[in-house]
């Protein structure tokens, strides 16, 4: 995929149509017995009464809210069984002891996301090396022991948003400050390189160092904070997640920056909120209920014994993302990348 295309505001390589519409959890586990007769009359025999775990970090946001949804639709249609458990924040700890106890149920299938790309794959191997089937939305494992991971191409999009940015908003001086996750976040990672990538092969601006601050949006404030008062020049921020983002933004609002454009990732309510009252210039919109539909689908065929895990050949496929502006967020078209709390809405 080149890097170089500078116009593109949609990447089309995922199969599928992307609904970006979502649920909320209210709390940080969810059942759902989807067996009911009208799913089990389309599922295969052989995956009715099977039982896949889903578990997430941030359970109670709207891009997991989303992804809960696509997870949901599909199990429904495989007459699976899928239980749901997250934790409300993003830290290993928290989300290892959620894990180790699904893994206790040894359920037949499993959905996973992860922040940290590498702490969990030791206590994911006797799983796998059972032959279980592990497909992660949105995430990955270091040591590549899944069946597929379903998920935006954090590189090519974050780089695609700063191209778009400095041509829309005619940026082209000034300091650019990145606020991201920790190195451990891989995908985060990736939406800083790339966007730091772009920046510096445009010329003429000049990119400061990463300010990891996790998701913590007091960090985030505070990081911008310092940063405009050693640059006053500073043009251009870009936040990697929604945490970030809402620190960002307070920053910019607390230090009375002028002249500053914000491009930050993901499309929650607030932050579509945000967008509308200037405190974004622009939003990065993922899929992340075609990234539950789709993982839940792929684990359903497995189950069933329609698709042979061993025929699984491509191990990413990247669901689609839309750069999200003040000027087209009203369209139909950006509304598909809007995250929302309504399953049925699908």
């Amino acid at each position: 995929m080149s890097r170089a295309r500078s116009h593109r505001l949609i990447t089309a390589v995922a199969s599928g149509t992307a609904l970006a519409t979502a649920v909320l959890l209210t709390g940080c586990s969810s059942s759902a017995d989807n067996t009911s007769a009208s799913s089990s009359s389309s599922a295969s025999s052989s995956s009715a009464g099977r039982s896949v775990s889903m578990v997430t970090p941030e359970s109670t946001g709207e891009y997991y809210g989303a992804m809960y949804c696509g997870a949901k639709k599909a199990a429904a249609e495989a007459g699976i069984r899928l239980k749901i458990q997250g934790t409300p924040e993003t830290t290993v700890d928290a989300e290892m002891q959620v894990l180790q106890s699904v893994l206790a149920t040894d359920p037949d299938g499993l959905l996973l996301t992860v922040w940290d790309n590498e702490a969990f794959n030791q206590t994911l191997k006797p799983y796998t090396d059972k032959g279980k089937p592990l497909v992660m939305p949105d995430s990955f494992l270091s040591d590549d022991d899944y069946l597929q991971s379903i998920r935006t191409d954090s590189y090519q999009s974050s780089y695609d948003a700063a191209v778009e940015a400095l041509k829309d908003f005619h940026i082209d001086s000034g300091k650019v400050l990145i606020v991201t996750d920790s190195p451990g976040n891989a995908i985060q990672s990736d939406r800083a390189k790339g966007f730091k990538d772009a920046i510096e092969k445009s010329g003429g601006l000049t990119v400061l160092k990463y300010q990891y601050v996790g998701g913590d949006s007091a960090k985030a404030s505070q990081a911008v904070s310092s940063a405009f008062a050693a640059n006053p020049d500073l043009s251009l921020v870009f936040s990697t997640n929604i945490g970030a983002g809402t620190g960002v933004a307070s920053g910019i609002t607390s230090s009375h920056a002028k002249g500053v454009t914000h491009i930050g990732y993901d499309t929650s309510k607030a932050q579509v909120e945000a967008l509308r009252a200037g405190k974004y210039n622009a939003l990065i919109g993922q899929s992340p209920y075609q990234m539950g539909y789709d993982s839940m689908e792929l684990m359903g065929q497995v189950l069933s014994g329609k698709k042979d895990a061993g025929s699984v050949k491509e191990k990413t496929v990247n669901t689609p993302w839309k750069l999200v502006t003040a000027d087209n967020v009203n369209s139909a078209e950006s509304a598909k990348f809007l995250y929302s709390t309504d399953c049925s809405a699908q």
